[in-house]
């Protein structure tokens, strides 16, 4: 299996750098804590895992083959991530209570549609580190699992990061710089969107 090492180097490089997903799942981590946010973690892998088997089938060339497709995916992901910024800038989203309940399964598996660095991650992997010496689909399901098994625990690692800060969340003062500093750098993943 000489395919796997670098396939999981390229997963835990892309799974656990800054970007969308992981500044969620930190802001989940703050808001309700680590165990609280496993079903986010969860979404997230199997969203990850899902893409891998849709580019894998096809997909991306269908992106790629209607260019207005891949345009409404920018926007529609682009719009979600600025609503997000602003909830946490203006409404205190990651206070403590703030919002009633984490991102369950579904909601995080679906927002990998529209997260850009999904889409980078799950095409890479599939068109770079998809064992040759299995049959397309079989070695299609090796590359999606292997990217969930290790996306689990670099999103564990964010969510436990805020887990870790929610403390400072209690503290006016820190909470304002916090939820400041946070809903720049969610509005600046937008950038990421249209490179």
């Amino acid at each position: 299996m000489p395919w796997l090492v670098p396939l999981v180097a390229f997963s835990f490089v892309s799974s656990v750098t800054p970007g969308p997903n992981n500044v969620l799942l930190w802001a989940s981590g703050a808001a309700f804590g680590t165990r609280r946010t496993l079903r986010h973690v969860l979404g997230t892998a199997l969203g990850i895992g899902a893409m891998a088997l849709a580019a894998a089938a096809g997909l991306a060339a269908t992106i790629a083959a209607v260019p207005w497709l891949g345009t409404a995916m920018r926007v529609v992901g682009s719009a979600y991530l600025l609503w997000l910024a602003w909830q946490i800038a203006h409404a205190g989203a990651v206070r403590r209570g703030a919002i009633g309940r984490p991102m369950g399964i579904l909601g995080a598996a679906g927002f990998q549609t529209v997260n850009p660095k999904a889409w980078i991650f799950a095409l890479g992997a599939v068109t770079a580190f998809r064992p040759a010496d299995l049959a397309p689909m079989p070695g299609a399901v090796a590359t999606a699992v292997t990217m969930m098994a290790v996306v689990v625990p670099s999103a564990l690692v964010w969510a436990a990061a805020g887990g870790a800060m929610a403390r400072l969340l209690d503290e006016p003062g820190p909470r304002r710089l916090v939820t400041g500093a946070l809903a720049v750098v969610v509005a600046a993943t937008v950038v990421l969107v249209w490179v």
